[in-house]
């Protein structure tokens, strides 16, 4: 990574200061690029002013800023609402049976629910400034939200992932490295081991993809970020060690229970006991000892008190409600997990999405090319940019995420206004012939699995067309 991004990297906040890093300018004509040819798939490059459409994307962003306030913060209450009723109705019939069923599939499908949306919808934009400039008495803001001290962590939002590691490795490196292999989030590169074994291990390839698929939170996602933040830490502080970490290892993803992580490099990022007591030890402890035994504890005082029919004994009663709680509690983490795949693993994966070389200097005319064309849109709201209970049922069903590619041209705005944006960012992609790719949240599952087993690949920018006055050093 530049220099000036590793600078920008160890400040302080959740977001990159975007000053320092530079950008923009006016185009200047490359004399190599007549000499490239370009597949017909790529012909739109070489036809595209970066310029006028970036100069348009700006104009839009500010727009839709400046259009924020009281309706914002009354559509987050609303979500929020929407978000914790899914939890308390999970929770208050988690340890409920259906029938002859050995779990209760309502449980299981709103904790399930309930954990996604508070992170995907609520955290996400919370953290990434969407509120900020929003008067909601400081209880959603960015600097605030989740972090300095478990008791924040737990009242905001509780997950597998530390807020602090989350902030850094998603709102900067992610957003402002999407698509170059600095992008700690690229499934082709993070999975280029699994996409390289030989064809005759394709049964193999699919058991890993299905185990990933419903263990990633805890699996992949919570390490490697709290990897990137301790990272961000020893840049920060200059420590020597980073001398001994190769950009490779540095990028590398990092699971639990590889070679980086048990045994000798990852005592350079974090002890195992740091890891498992700070980052996974809150969720854990509340959602699978916690939870089940408040569940004990009721059904004892309701089977003491008569209330529950059968004559059921307390201690039988607290027995069954905690088995039960607990299986189900297990499995709206497998759904849970699978969910966040479906909506989160596809956002920029596919035969049809770009990646690129040399890092893009954020606001820079390249960059948001890169936004759109290394993002890809599910079904929005009503399609239309209009919204309401019918539009917000679409949206939170696919976590807010199929709005990406707006999300990733301006980061730090509310959900309302990416419904409002999405239209008009359509047409200004036809107008400067920018791709603009929206399909099926089930269609995009299927190319992203396509690439994790090494079937397709994503398509590779042609270097000789990067803007040199766009490109960090």
């Amino acid at each position: 990574m530049a220099r000036a991004s590793q600078q920008a990297l160890s400040r302080a906040g959740t977001e990159l200061y975007l000053d320092d890093l530079g950008g923009g300018g006016n185009a200047v004509p490359n004399e190599k690029l007549s000499a490239e040819k370009l597949s017909a798939e790529d012909a739109w490059i070489s036809k595209c002013d970066l310029d006028a459409f970036a100069a348009d994307i700006k104009a839009l962003g500010k727009t839709l800023a400046a259009q924020q306030g009281d309706a914002d913060v009354r559509h987050l209450n609303k979500i929020v609402c929407w978000q914790r009723a899914c939890t308390a109705l999970g929770v208050a019939t988690m340890a409920m049976p259906l029938g002859p069923l050995p779990f209760n599939p309502i449980a299981v499908w709103f904790l399930s629910l309930g954990v996604l949306t508070r992170w995907t919808i609520v955290a996400h934009h919370v953290c990434h400034g969407g509120f900020d400039k929003c008067d909601t008495g400081g209880r959603y803001h960015r600097f605030t939200f989740g972090v300095g001290s478990v008791y924040r962590r737990c009242v905001d939002w509780l997950d597998w992932m530390l807020v602090e590691a989350w902030n850094v490795e998603h709102n900067q490196l992610h957003h402002y490295s999407l698509g170059e292999d600095s992008d700690p989030d690229l499934v082709e590169r993070n999975l280029d081991n699994l996409r390289q074994m030989p064809a005759l291990l394709a049964p193999v390839k699919y058991l890993v993809i299905a185990f990933l698929t419903v263990t990633w939170k805890w699996f992949y996602y919570a390490p490697n970020t709290f990897k990137v933040l301790s990272l961000n830490r020893m840049r920060r502080e200059a420590d020597p060690r980073l001398e001994k970490l190769s950009t490779q290892l540095q990028e590398d993803p990092c699971v639990v229970g590889d070679w980086h992580f048990l045994l000798g490099p990852s005592s350079l990022f974090f002890s195992n006991v740091e890891f498992f007591v700070r980052v996974l030890g809150p969720f854990f402890t509340t959602r699978f000892l916690l939870l089940p035994a408040a569940a004990a504890a009721a059904a004892a005082a309701l089977a003491a008190g008569g209330v529950l029919p059968g004559g059921a004994e307390p201690l039988a009663a607290a027995h069954a409600a905690a088995a039960a709680s607990l299986v189900n509690l297990v499995l709206a983490e497998l759904l849970t997990n699978a969910h966040a795949f479906l909506v989160v693993a596809t956002n920029h994966c596919g035969d049809d999405l770009y990646r690129f070389e040399q890092h893009a200097a954020p606001r820079s005319p390249s960059f948001y090319m890169r936004q759109v064309t290394s993002s890809v849109n599910f079904a929005t709201g009503d399609g239309r940019g209009g919204h309401g209970h019918a539009a917000d049922c679409v949206d939170f069903l696919h976590g807010w995420l199929n709005y990406q590619i707006e999300h990733h041209l301006w980061p730090d705005l509310s959900m309302l206004s990416y419904q409002k944006a999405a239209p008009l960012v359509r047409d200004l992609c036809a107008k400067h012939g920018v791709p603009y790719v929206q399909e099926s949240v089930w269609l995009r599952l299927g190319k992203t699995i396509s690439i994790i087993a090494g079937r397709t690949s994503m398509r590779r920018y042609p270097a000789a067309f990067n803007r040199p006055q766009d490109m960090v050093a």
